[in-house]
């Protein structure tokens, strides 16, 4: 079946041009002006049948091909994430991992609409409900964490995205594992500010950072963002860092939402332990 549609995507503009000479040889051998017009209202029928035919063919091949390019992306992001262990929708009643147990679910989806000018930027999403989605979802793309999913309807999802001064990702350096809280400044949407890095602890341009895994939301390892300038301050004992995203939040096509399949459990203990420091 591959090799199918293979051969159609590479004749696909052969099939129209045969289609449209034939329709062409008919009408000029034709003298008779209301079987021209019959034979043109059937040959624009025959050749719009072939057309969509084959675009049909072709669309659908070049999804598969785009989605094969998603799964790699994703094993790339898995590989550079600890304890990670996913499951494509599709098949995750069937599967789990080496552990046993399944941690983290995704979904595939395809940015339908982005800000980035805004104070607060948000971003649809075209799936929803009835594909899993609910508040509370990590997004990523195939280089690293963009957002949140706040709001879903049946069919899309509405996410908060890391260009908004309304949310803060607990976030640490990679090689270190010291973590803080990162922000959009605001300003740059390519760039966020890391807070709380004590002052003592070694830095350098280019240190990745990457989602700490400290809230029930994203998974530890994600990578966010690479230092690109930092001060110390001596007046509180911390860093001030400018930090550049992964991930061009300009031009997102396709995500990942993730699912934190032990989020409600985690959840729940945790607003027991709040009752005990109140």
């Amino acid at each position: 079946m591959d090799s199918l549609f293979r051969f159609l995507k590479k004749i696909y503009f052969q099939i129209i041009f045969i289609a449209l000479e034939v329709v062409a040889l008919i009408l000029a051998i034709g003298g008779d002006a209301k079987r021209n017009s019959v034979f043109c209202t059937s040959a624009n029928f025959v050749t719009g049948r072939i057309y969509n035919a084959a675009w049909t063919y072709v669309r659908y091949f070049n999804l598969r091909e785009e989605n094969a390019v998603l799964m790699e992306q994703l094993s790339n992001v898995r590989r550079k994430s600890e304890n990670f262990y996913v499951s494509d929708t599709a098949t995750f009643r069937n599967q789990t991992d080496s552990l046993g147990k399944l941690k983290y679910r995704f979904i595939t989806a395809s940015v339908l609409k982005n800000s980035i000018n805004q104070r607060n930027n948000f971003m649809t999403l075209d799936v929803g409900e009835k594909q899993g989605v609910r508040p509370d979802m990590a997004v990523v793309s195939a280089t690293g964490a963009v957002g949140i999913v706040v709001n879903t309807s049946e069919n899309f999802s509405l996410a908060i995205s890391l260009l908004n001064n309304k949310v803060g990702i607990s976030a640490k350096l990679k090689n270190s594992n010291f973590y803080g809280k990162l922000n959009w400044s605001g300003e740059d949407y390519h760039t966020a500010i890391l807070h709380e890095i004590p002052n003592h602890v070694t830095l350098q341009v280019g240190d990745t950072v990457v989602t700490s895994g400290y809230s029930a939301i994203f998974p530890p390892g994600i990578p966010v963002a690479v230092i690109e300038s930092f001060v110390r301050n001596s007046d509180d004992n911390f860093y001030s860092i400018k930090v550049k995203f992964t991930t061009d939040l300009k031009c997102l096509a396709s995500v990942f939402v993730i699912e934190n399949l032990m989020q409600e459990e985690q959840y729940q203990l945790e607003e027991q332990a709040s009752k005990f420091v109140q």
